[in-house]
């Protein structure tokens, strides 16, 4: 109870001071308001985008996609696409069957220069994005080639096909 009394003793004198506190002048004159500054207006040209691009994830991870390729532009590299069974990969990151990856031909691969960097894989009106995480050796891909995981080969072709064209590009 007497905490109770000493904060309305508290609040009580607050009220009294802000009543006798001299009254605060509000009126605003005009030259203490400051002209608008002027910004010209950009004008843009909209872009339009594809927006029937269908966006698919794989179970293994949010980040890997498969799109439609009709999204995109023309491929730089293009090449046979190969397909093999889970390992560990000359970037020495283990990996199995459902997980979007390639194996890069020897020659773009450069001992692990791309180890890890991102690759949109074409292949008749379909694209996979993946990530490099294995050599494929020279005798099986050469330049522009690529040796896709089983989880990506399926995105594009059946596994029964064993090797398909396909164009790739890095993203």
């Amino acid at each position: 109870m007497a905490v109770f009394y000493k904060f309305a003793l508290i609040a009580t004198a607050a009220l009294a001071t802000i009543a006798t506190a001299a009254p605060i002048d509000t009126t605003v004159t005009p030259s203490a308001i400051a002209a608008p500054e002027v910004i010209p207006a950009v004008i843009s040209t909209p872009v339009r985008r594809n927006t029937s691009a269908k966006l698919m994830t794989s179970s293994s991870s949010d980040s890997d996609q498969v799109v439609s390729a009709a999204s995109f532009g023309p491929s730089p590299y293009s090449g046979r696409g190969t397909w093999f069974t889970d390992n560990v990969g000359s970037c020495g990151i283990p990996f199995d069957t459902q997980d979007l990856i390639v194996a890069m031909n020897a020659a773009q691969q450069q001992g692990t220069a791309q180890c890890g960097r991102k690759v949109r894989v074409y292949h008749k009106g379909k694209a996979v994005i993946a990530t490099v995480t294995d050599t494929c050796p020279s005798e099986y891909c050469n330049s522009g080639s690529l040796d896709l995981s089983q989880a990506v080969f399926q995105k594009l072709a059946p596994l029964d096909k064993g090797v398909i064209e396909i164009k790739w590009e890095y993203i």
